[in-house]
């Protein structure tokens, strides 16, 4: 319409309606109100797009959910209404409607933020990192282009240092979270493969940003495996769903770790094992890496998925130690067996495929604040935190071992271990996703490093969590103030 004004006020000012006096960096009304300014840039939506039809033979068709995955349909449990489950996702934002249709110009946008994502990340050796993601997805529903564009867009963001952007992807992250909320609780659309997509999208989202706290994204996590445990196995044994699993695996047991529940993690039960390997289909990893390679991180998950029965039935025993009385007999009759014959699976998992990882390079420090003369540099990112994370697993299941009153002193194993990991950081570290490839580790070793060395931690948990919010030091225990512990 000829003749109707577009204000290019501040965000506030238009939201009321007001003239605003366009000073920066605050303009004159916010500074009147007391009000925090929040800028000129305009926020960016998701709408409809105006249906537009293709020429023939124009380029691959974009797939509707239906024909992705095996997970829209074949749900071996629950497919008639929604999870009985109330803690599906308690999730809580404004209600912000977000349409549904096939738009190309918001699918090239998207499509180009993915592509800026993809290569930040590739710069430091995560090639696979949104390899799961199904392309054809693009542009189809408006919610799952929302997730997926608020993740590119805040790793984009933060790699380049652009705020505004970093406030739009929240902004994108506020709808999205919407849109999921409506989709959880539809009768049919909570199981569709674009729902599990958005969830996955959001909670690592979650896990960069933490927009409520450093651990927000526990509650994600928490969702997506009671949303995948009541799929079934059978709805992500093929294609996209099975991709997406593949995906998440290692959060939803890092969640069940740290945050044990009053059952196993439910990727322990055997019904789960042959879905959680990729059995030769490359779903998720780039084609540098070896078959054997990958059956290797396929094992890995199918062990560690046990670990967190071992931390729920020992943590009884591990807090009376720990305050200096005697443990209960009860418990460790329960969790002794079971720490046992995990540990010995971890060692035999590596005895028979420590032959795939790729020498490691013994290097000079760089680091002033270095706690070592020589650190170790890994020739392949992934081969580096599969080394460490079996290096963390080993250090908790033995210290699960010795609060057990097993008879076998490894203290020795733990110190090379934890020196080991500590070792690692310096470069693995390095890049947008430096604290995804070795937040776990740390973590661990944290719990039994000096006090010298936790100190250090923490200074490195500083820098890192700058990027990636679920390595803040403020889900880190105290600092320990005795002389014990490894460095």
């Amino acid at each position: 319409m000829v003749g109707v004004p577009r204000s290019s006020g501040c965000q506030l000012c238009r939201k009321r309606r007001v003239k605003c006096d366009e000073v920066k960096p605050a303009c004159g009304n916010c500074l009147r109100y007391g009000a925090a300014c929040p800028g000129y840039e305009k926020q960016l939506k998701f709408v409809s797009g105006k249906h537009v039809v293709r020429p023939k033979g124009s380029g691959a068709k974009l797939s509707p959910s239906s024909q992705r995955g095996g997970g829209s349909s074949s749900s071996s449990s629950s497919s008639n209404g929604s999870p009985s489950s109330s803690s599906l996702m308690s999730f809580s934002s404004p209600a912000q409607s977000i349409t549904r249709s096939p738009s190309p110009n918001r699918a090239q946008f998207v499509a180009t933020m993915l592509a800026s994502a993809t290569v930040t990340l590739q710069q430091k050796d995560v090639t696979g990192f949104f390899s799961w993601m199904q392309l054809g997805s693009i542009g189809m529903t408006a919610g799952l282009d929302s997730a997926l564009c608020c993740l590119s867009m805040h790793i984009v963001g933060k790699n380049v240092g652009d705020a505004a952007m970093v406030a739009s992807s929240r902004t994108l992250y506020g709808q999205s979270l919407a849109e999921l909320q409506r989709q959880l609780v539809h009768r049919t659309k909570w199981r569709d493969s674009d729902t599990l997509c958005m969830a996955i999208l959001l909670c690592i989202f979650e896990l960069f940003a933490g927009t409520g706290s450093s651990d927000s994204w526990l509650q994600h996590a928490r969702g997506i495996g009671v949303l995948i445990e009541q799929r079934g196995p059978a709805a992500h044994a093929d294609g996209w769903d099975a991709a997406m699993l593949l995906s998440i695996r290692g959060i939803l047991i890092m969640s069940d770790l740290f945050y044990p529940r009053d059952e196993a993690c439910f990727l322990s039960r055997k019904e789960w094992h042959h879905v959680m390997k990729d059995r030769g289909r490359r779903l998720i990893h780039p084609p540098t890496i070896s078959d054997e390679s990958i059956e290797a991180v396929d094992e890995y998950n199918v062990q560690l998925a046990y670990v967190p029965e071992v931390v729920r039935l020992g943590y009884p025993a591990l807090l009376a130690a720990r305050s200096g009385m005697p443990p209960d007999p009860v418990y460790i009759a329960a969790a002794r067996p079971i720490a046992v014959r995990c540990h010995a699976h971890m060692k035999a998992w590596n005895e028979k495929y420590k032959h795939v990882f790729p020498p490691v390079e013994e290097v000079p420090s760089e680091d002033p604040d270095s706690l070592y003369a020589t650190v170790i540099k890994y020739p392949v990112g992934w081969a580096g935190t599969m080394q460490i994370s079996y290096w963390a697993t080993m250090v908790l299941l033995q210290g699960m071992l010795g609060v057990l009153q097993h008879e076998h002193n490894y203290e020795q194993e733990q110190q090379e271990y934890v020196r080991g990991i500590l070792r690692s950081v310096e470069h693995l570290g390095q890049g947008p996703l430096g604290a995804y490839r070795v937040g776990y580790a740390v973590r661990v070793a944290y719990e039994v490093a000096s006090a010298d060395a936790q100190a250090w931690i923490r200074r490195q948990l500083d820098r890192l969590s700058k990027t990636y919010a679920a390595v803040d030091k403020a889900t880190y225990p105290e600092q320990r103030a005795d002389d014990e512990g490894y460095s």
